[in-house]
This record gives C-alpha cells, structure tokens and sequence, in this order.
C-alpha cells in the first residue's frame, strides 16, 4: 500500500498528541481501575452487531489482543492506559462502552482498550506486518501515516476496521508502540454490564 502524503505542520499536530496521550498515560493521569473509554474510535451508528455475550466478547477481545502482540514480536513489556502491566491473564475489569456514541442509550455496546509497548528499531516494518495481520483478518485498511523522512520517534499508524464494529488502530516508532483494540459490537443485555475474566 501507498504511503499518504502528510505535510509538516500536520506531523508535528499527531507527534504532539502521541506525546500528550503518552505522558497522560504513564503518568496515571488517564485515570485508574476499570478500563475506560481512551480515544473515540470509530462511532458504529449504523454498524451491524452480534448478540454476544459480556463472556464470550471478554473472551474473544483478549484472544484477539494476544494475537496482536504476537505479530508485533514482543508479547511482553505492554502496559495498560491505566498503567498496570498488560497479561492475558491479568483481572481487568472492562466496561462496555457505546458503539453509536449519539444515540448512546439504545446502542449496542463493546469492549476497548488501549495497550502501549516497547519501540521498534523498523517502524515500517513493524506497521506493515500488523496491516498483512488485519487484512487477513479481514478488516479494512485506513489511515495510513508514515514516511521514511520522519524524524525518528514519528508514529506509523494504520487502522483497520471489520465486521460489527472490530476495529484496531495502531501506532509504532521507535520510543513505543500504540494499539487500542475496539471489540465487536453486542445487542446482548449482558453487554451492560462490567466484565472480566471472573464474570460467567
């Protein structure tokens, strides 16, 4: 895939919102306890969704964040945006969050979370293997940002969306690596509900 062009001025705007994001994020400033919403991510108002329940969604959104940690190559070293060491069998209790953020209340919901990691000496690299994992996936690829004249410590970023709402957006450069997963959206009346490895 082409690279998309980006002009100066608009780099220095995302390299100073990764920053902001970062130091909120590793200073605890982004908050404690139950996972929250950390960035909009896509709003899915007219998105299809599963009627899955808070367990099986718990489930397959941990699977699916291993396998991305895999292909990234360093399955350890992440953290949560909450600050806490990221494990899949870590406790953490996710709160279901609106897939139609303007129509909240008769939304379907899903399950987020953003992990950040160690850097990557080949960015591009790095970025392409997570865009050949999502389009195997089957999602749709976006939002592409990255050239070979960054200034070293300038995220790659890419984004993929699928079916009922998945949606993945990911960043690397050479300090860290950024990825917040967005599950799957459910109708499910479980989906009200906090979740965690302990739920039924």
């Amino acid at each position: 895939m082409n690279d998309m062009a980006v002009p100066a001025d608009r780099l220095k705007v995302r390299a100073a919102a990764l920053v902001a994001f970062l130091v909120a994020v590793l200073c605890g400033c982004a908050g404690a306890g139950d996972a929250a919403d950390p960035a909009e991510g896509t709003n899915h108002s007219s998105q299809a969704s599963t009627n899955k329940t808070s367990r099986q969604a718990y489930d397959e959104f941990v699977v699916q964040l291993e396998e991305i940690l895999a292909v990234t190559g360093e399955t350890t070293g992440w953290t949560t945006e909450f600050g806490k060491p990221w494990d899949s069998d870590l406790d953490i209790v996710l709160v279901p969050r609106a897939c139609d953020t303007e129509n909240w209340e008769d939304s379907p919901q899903r399950l987020q979370l953003t992990v950040i990691g160690p850097g990557t000496e080949d960015p591009q690299t790095d970025r392409a293997a997570i865009i050949q994992y999502m389009e195997d996936k089957g999602l749709t690829v976006s939002g592409l940002f990255g050239d070979p004249s960054y200034p070293d410590g300038v995220s790659w970023d890419a984004s993929g969306l699928g079916e009922n709402g998945l949606e993945i957006t990911y960043g690397t450069s050479s300090q860290s690596r950024v990825i917040s997963l967005y599950g799957e959206c459910s109708s499910h009346p479980s989906m009200q509900n906090k979740v965690s490895g302990d739920t039924p």
